[in-house]
């Protein structure tokens, strides 16, 4: 294991706080996965349609996985949790997104690493750049910091939840 991997995490349906939970313990769970690092919980405001507010996290991993099977554990956590398809800005119950691989760079039809909106998103950059904030984004050169500076506001709030860290 190598890199620091961070993983994207966000809920808007159910019991939002315990779904991110149960996605963090399922990695866990993953013999390949080794979760080293949380940030604390940030509420936000949706992207697309009128939905309910999201709970948004990230999560540093280091992972002994090819990129493609750790997409593919992911999409299976989210089944697991009650995702099913739908609109792809519509409300969800679970969303994980890889946001960041070290220095890697990865462009196909269904995997893009670094993600391709994190340098928009602050509902990402900013529990990012708690975990890591000298990361620096491989396709733009600049630091995770760097980039959340650059934001205009979004309404992003960080939520005091100290049991999410435990």
């Amino acid at each position: 294991m190598s890199d620091l991997i961070y993983i994207g995490l966000g809920s808007n349906l159910g019991d939002r706080e315990k779904l991110l939970q149960e996605a963090v313990l399922a990695l866990c769970r993953i013999d390949a996965v080794a979760v080293v690092g949380r940030s604390s919980l940030y509420e936000s405001a949706p992207l697309g349609p009128p939905q309910p507010r999201y709970l948004n996290a990230v999560v540093s991993i280091e992972c002994a996985l090819e990129p493609e099977r750790l997409l593919t554990i992911l999409k299976e956590i989210e089944r697991d949790l009650g995702r099913t398809e739908g609109d792809r800005w519509g409300p969800r119950p679970i969303d994980l997104d890889i946001l960041l691989w070290g220095e890697r760079v990865v462009a196909d039809a269904k995997l893009q690493i670094p993600h391709l909106d994190l340098h928009n998103r602050r509902f990402a950059l900013e529990p990012l750049c708690e975990l890591d904030p000298s990361a620096v984004h491989p396709l733009l050169g600049a630091t995770m910091r760097e980039l959340w500076s650059r934001l205009s506001h979004q309404d992003v709030v960080k939520l005091d939840s100290a049991q999410w860290q435990d």
